[in-house]
């Protein structure tokens, strides 16, 4: 399955997306484990704080903070 990461900053209301990746994965937990192996070689101006995980049609699955804590 093809998932679409977006790395972002987040300050108060204000949020600034930093990146756009695409990942191909198997599931949901494996394109957040491969987004956390992202998160930690990117090379950004800026320090990440949140991540964003969507399918092809741009369906949000995850948002969440960038050290990949899996929703319950």
């Amino acid at each position: 399955m093809n998932f679409v990461i977006e790395f972002y900053r987040s300050r108060d209301a204000d949020e600034a997306t930093l990146d756009k990746v695409s990942l191909e994965a198997p599931n949901l937990r494996a394109a957040l484990q491969g987004a956390t192996a992202l998160f930690h070689t990117l090379a950004m101006p800026q320090i990440l704080d949140r991540l964003r995980i969507c399918d092809d049609n741009g369906c949000e699955l995850y948002a969440g903070p960038a050290d990949g804590a899996y929703p319950v």
